[in-house]
Formats: structure tokens, C-alpha cells, sequence
């Protein structure tokens, strides 16, 4: 804020400090920032003083040198700038995963964009971060610690302070979710509408993932077998790339899919819907979207007593029907290595198993018997 100009009877003051009042015999500091005075009583002598120690600590000496330097240096808003346009353009990120970074950039610009690249301390990385908890620290730590090596690698920064920083704590055992039982499972499943038990079913066989459930299709049956492309997997290895043998179970399954309306929707998992709310990349008005079969898993399962006086974060979610069903394989007596195909567990590269023309599937089979 820009200093009064002073009068003639404060020349023998220090800067801030002025007379006023009856005969001019009260002093009174001016804060060099907010502009608000404070009352210095009629000692001059202690008046004078204490200005002068205010001063020395608000008010910030012009430094041409430093204001020369910092234009030539980089800020935090620009690292960020920078790896958008030269790293994440070239990354290959599915859009789900693009928006969530470009929310966590967004959040870092916000909240340290202002600040030169090489005056970022650690102190500044935490204390920003420590307006996240759990999962959203690790986020957002992961995000900071990425840009921030871009930036030393390209010579915006001199170090990577964030590395510095603490990782998020673990959750204490009160605060995990518990893992679904065959017993809630059947008692979820009691209340739970015909298309949603169908899901649930088909989940528990085929132990498939809520987002690739939802985009299954009749014409992906092919010679008896059920293709499915599980996309969280889909650039690690053929194994993601499921043609799975339809057995007795999943064979009852999919006919009693077919009678669900409306009848005439591709997708094996589908309702008849109540009114049409079009989602981004739907085909028809009777497919689901994972995130609706997840909240309808969690309204069913919310009905019953012995979830309501559960915390909500250790409530079982649709994601747990695939380790429950895993664990019936394993019960039931089929090898590890059937119940990692099922899942698609795996670490080979893609590009070693298909061209742009040809596509290795991996050949399995889903034969659970849910009446066990």
C-alpha cells in the first residue's frame, strides 16, 4: 500500500509513524500493509522506538537485484504449463484418468502456483498438502512429486523438494473395508431387483470388474465363449484380453438376462429405467453405467440392519463381490492360476502378444457353482 504523504510536523519521525490529536501530542503507527492505525500513546521517545522495530519487520526493503532475478526465473504455475504441454500431451492417459490429474494440477496451481520454482520449499509442500487426507494426499502427492521431476529435468528446478514430504499414513484397521461374505452376499441379493441380482451373479462368476461388467454385449459371445476386454489391464498383456468359456451357470445367467426389459437392449447387464437420463457414451436407454450398478449395489445393501450400524468406509462394496468370488474358486478346488486368468492378472507388456491387426485372447473358463 502506497505511504501517505508526510506533513512538515512528521519530519523528524521515523516512516509510519505521525502526530495527531489535541496539539499534536499523541503518536500513532500506520500498519505499511493494511493501512489501519495503532495508538503509540504520548512518549515519544517509545513511540519513535517501536516504529522503528515495526518497520524493520514490515516493511520490505527494495531489492533490484532480486526483482531482476526473479523475472528471469521460473514459477511453480509455469513447471505446471510447461509438463501439460510437453509430457502429459504425449502421455497415453485414458480421459478418466487425464481429468483427475488436471484436477490435481489445477489444485497445485491454486494453491502454489504463485511461487518461484526455486523457493518452494518442503514446508510449502506440506503444508499444502496436509489439506488432503488419505487416498487424495497420496494423489496429490504422487501429482506434485511428478511435475516437480519434470521441472529439475528440464532446469526450472534445482531439486524435488516434494520427495521430501511424508507419504499418507496407513489407515488404522477401523477405517477398512470389510471384505464381503457369502452370507451378506445372499442377503444383499434377497433384496436386490432381478437385473441387479443378474450382476451381481455375474460378477461373482466371471470375476470381472464393475466397469467392464456394464459394457459386456451379447455380440461379444463368440463359439461359446464370452470376449471381454477389461480395461484397467488392457495395456499390460493378452491376458486382458478374456475369451471366456460359458459354462452351465453363466449359460442359465445370460438367458435369464434376456428376459429382463427391455428385451431388446445389446448389453447383457441392463434395466428398464424409470425415466431416460442419457450418460456420456450411452447406446441405449436400457444400459447402466458402472457408476449407477454401484450405487444400486449400495442401496440394496444398505437396507439391511447389519450395514446401518457399520461406518460407511467399511461397508462392502460391488468391487468386493470379484475377491468373494475368487475365494468360492479357490474353495471349491480350482488352481490360483484358473483364478488369476479370470481376473487377468498379469505383468507382460501388450505389444508382446498382438499387432494392430491380431489379437491373442486368453482362453479360460468361469464354472463357479453358485448353488454351493
Amino acid at each position: 500500500m502506497m505511504a501517505r504523504k508526510r506533513l512538515r510536523s512528521n519530519d523528524d519521525l521515523p516512516d509510519n509513524l505521525y502526530r495527531y490529536g489535541r496539539n499534536n501530542a499523541y503518536f500513532r503507527y500506520r500498519h505499511p500493509e493494511t493501512g489501519d492505525y495503532h495508538p503509540m500513546g504520548t512518549d515519544k521517545v517509545r513511540a519513535v522506538a517501536a516504529a522503528k522495530k515495526l518497520n524493520h519487520i514490515l516493511v520490505k526493503p527494495c531489492d533490484l537485484v532480486k526483482d531482476v532475478l526473479s523475472a528471469s526465473e521460473s514459477s511453480v504455475a509455469a513447471c505446471i504449463d510447461r509438463y501439460i504441454a510437453e509430457r502429459q500431451s504425449v502421455e497415453d492417459m485414458k480421459p478418466s484418468t487425464l481429468k483427475l490429474e488436471n484436477y490435481r494440477l489445477n489444485a497445485m496451481r491454486k494453491g502454489l502456483g504463485y511461487l518461484l520454482a526455486n523457493d518452494v520449499s518442503v514446508k510449502h509442500c506440506a503444508e499444502w498438502l496436509d489439506g488432503f487426507q488419505g487416498n487424495a494426499y497420496t494423489k496429490h502427492r504422487g501429482t506434485l512429486t511428478k511435475v516437480f521431476a519434470f521441472a529439475v529435468a528440464k532446469g526450472m528446478m534445482t531439486e524435488n523438494v516434494a520427495l521430501q514430504t511424508l507419504t499418507a499414513p496407513k489407515l488404522g484397521n477401523e477405517k477398512k473395508r470389510k471384505p464381503l461374505t457369502k452370507e451378506w452376499f445372499d442377503l444383499i441379493y434377497q433384496t436386490a431387483p432381478e437385473w441387479l441380482q443378474i450382476a451381481m451373479q455375474f460378477a461373482l462368476i466371471t470375476l470381472q470388474r464393475r466397469g467392464d461388467i456394464v459394457k459386456v454385449q451379447y455380440s461379444d459371445i463368440v463359439d461359446n465363449h464370452l470376449h471381454v476386454v477389461q480395461e484397467k489391464t488392457e495395456k499390460h498383456g493378452h491376458r486382458a484380453f478374456l475369451a471366456i468359456e460359458i459354462g452351465d451357470s453363466l449359460q442359465a445367467l445370460l438367458n435369464q438376462s434376456k428376459a429382463v426389459k427391455p428385451t431388446n437392449c445389446p448389453f447383457v447387464i441392463h434395466r428398464l429405467p424409470a425415466r431416460r437420463i442419457p450418460f456420456k457414451g450411452q447406446q441405449h436407454h436400457g444400459q447402466i453405467s458402472g457408476e449407477y450398478l454401484g450405487k444400486a449395489f449400495s442401496n440394496a445393501r444398505d437396507q439391511h440392519e447389519v450395514f446401518k450400524n457399520m461406518p460407511a468406509q467399511q461397508r462392502p462394496t460391488f468391487h468386493e463381490i470379484r475377491a468373494l468370488g475368487g475365494a468360492l474358486y479357490l474353495e471349491q478346488g480350482f488352481s490360483k492360476e484358473y483364478v488369476n486368468l479370470l481376473m487377468g492378472h498379469t505383468s507382460q507388456k501388450m505389444t508382446d502378444d498382438y499387432t494392430d491387426r491380431h489379437q491373442q485372447w486368453t482362453s479360460c473358463a468361469a464354472d463357479l457353482d453358485i448353488n454351493q
